[in-house]
């Protein structure tokens, strides 16, 4: 799952803020499972509160990159095969904020990451301890979001890679 944008070149200082921005919100939806996990599932060990969600958080960075650069790649071809059309996007600030860049991916992440999370917890906390139910959940969730943004980078952008 290589990644294409040359992130730190100086041509590209714009990738650089865009990298940034979605390290902030991986992190942010990490505060926010933090902060479920201690006042809702009642987990009480602050090393794996610290320290898991950490190592999530820099999955699911990786991922919303690849996510991202899926995306933007399909759009250089779109622009490339219709070089001289217009584009006019007007609408409402729903759909203003769906065609931001950093948005689609985390929507993505998002949409599979919670419900993958949730969802092992509920089965994992039937056999498990807490912390150990905790644990499986999140890296879980971190390895399919993973496995996704491959496969959306494979089939979507279509990336053949030697």
């Amino acid at each position: 799952m290589p990644i294409r944008i040359p992130w730190t070149s100086k041509e590209s200082r714009e990738y650089l803020g865009i990298a940034l921005m979605l390290l902030g919100l991986c992190g942010l939806i990490q505060v926010f499972i933090i902060f479920i996990a201690q006042y809702f599932l009642s987990i009480g060990n602050y090393l794996v509160v610290i320290l898991v969600p950490i190592g999530v958080s820099v999955a699911l960075f990786y991922s919303s990159l690849i996510i991202f650069e899926s995306f933007a790649q399909v759009e250089r071809r779109k622009k490339l095969k219709d070089r001289y059309r217009t584009e006019r996007r007007s609408g409402t600030f729903a759909m203003k904020l769906l065609f931001y860049p950093i948005t689609r991916p985390l929507l993505v992440l998002l949409s599979i990451f919670l419900p993958t999370f949730f969802i092992t917890h509920a089965i994992c906390i039937l056999f498990l301890d807490n912390v150990f139910s905790f644990v499986i959940a999140e890296n879980l969730s971190a390895i399919t979001c993973l496995l996704l943004a491959n496969l959306l980078e494979k089939s979507y952008a279509k990336v053949k890679r030697v």
